[in-house]
């Protein structure tokens, strides 16, 4: 098998998890679970094999100030907020709509690079904004839950590009992924369980919910991200991006058929619009990559 059909397959397989994976974790909403008490779970029951990865590979854990206040910084805003807002946008919608939602951060990406780094938005990019913005008006209905749920999961896709920016243009870039990652599920255990305590979001749940959330856990952060890892080592970024518009996809499919999610035809020409949004932004980034 040749590299970049292995590439494809890793970058399918690591999307169709994350697309699995919130169906699964809205299934322990039943049994008293909540959006924060679940981003919490999955960070703790990953934490263990971090860090045996971290000591197995003899990484060294010292961090100088800047870096410390980089993972502070991009962590916090970045990646807590963003899984704890996606997550709690499942109480409120579909889990396919919410990724659907989530999806937009390859726009907010540009816009933050326009705003805050000069970088120019060309036409294509424009017009990827404009089906985006129309996209979103297709989930919009008059329910004040629904609105929430819409303004979560987009609010979780804006945190996603401060992540997504903050690691291109901060000392992260230039450090061991192992270590950040493991000094990142160290932060937001903490920090999301402090959250959940204030807010009294933590609850004594049946053993299944406890179970289900540990296969969230490892099914996202420990095989998705590293089948994510190989496939952008085997075909690129560019091409990986592309590939994984498979998530929200699979999303709405497992949402649908496994959840009963209603789809109106309206939220469906929203999907299109979001992902043809995505999908020609990440083309016309490719293109000016090779040209």
């Amino acid at each position: 098998m040749n590299t970049k059909r292995k590439g494809i397959i890793f970058t399918m397989i690591a999307t169709i998890l994350f697309g699995v994976t919130p169906a699964i974790g809205k299934m322990t909403y039943a049994m008293g679970n909540n959006g924060i008490q679940l981003a919490f779970l999955r960070h703790l029951f990953v934490l263990p094999l971090f860090l045996f990865i971290v000591l197995y590979q003899g990484k060294s854990l010292r961090l100088n100030r800047q870096q410390l206040l980089d993972v502070f910084k991009v962590g916090f805003f970045g990646n807590t907020l963003t899984i704890v807002l996606l997550y709690s946008s499942y109480e409120y919608i579909g889990v396919g709509s919410a990724t659907v939602l989530h999806f937009l951060y390859p726009l907010f990406v540009c816009c933050m690079n326009f705003l805050f780094y000069q970088q120019k938005l060309n036409k294509q990019q424009i017009l990827c904004l404009v089906l985006a913005i129309l996209g979103i008006f297709c989930f919009m209905d008059s329910s004040a839950s629904s609105l929430l749920g819409a303004l979560l999961a987009i609010l979780s896709g804006v945190f996603f590009a401060y992540y997504m920016v903050g690691m291109d243009h901060s000392s992260i870039r230039y450090m061991s992924p192992y270590v950040f990652n493991f000094y990142l599920v160290v932060m937001n255990t903490i920090v999301i369980l402090v959250l959940a305590m204030v807010l009294g979001r933590i609850h004594i749940m049946p053993i299944e919910a406890y179970i289900l959330s540990a296969v969230v856990a490892v099914l996202t952060s420990l095989i998705g991200v590293v089948l994510l890892q190989k496939g952008i080592y085997c075909l690129g970024a560019s091409l990986t991006a592309i590939l994984s518009t498979l998530e929200p996809i699979t999303s709405i499919v497992v949402g649908v058929l496994w959840l009963n999610e209603g789809l109106t035809l309206l939220k469906v020409i929203g999907c299109i619009l979001v992902l043809l949004s995505t999908f020609i932004l990440v083309k016309s980034q490719n293109q000016e990559g090779e040209s």
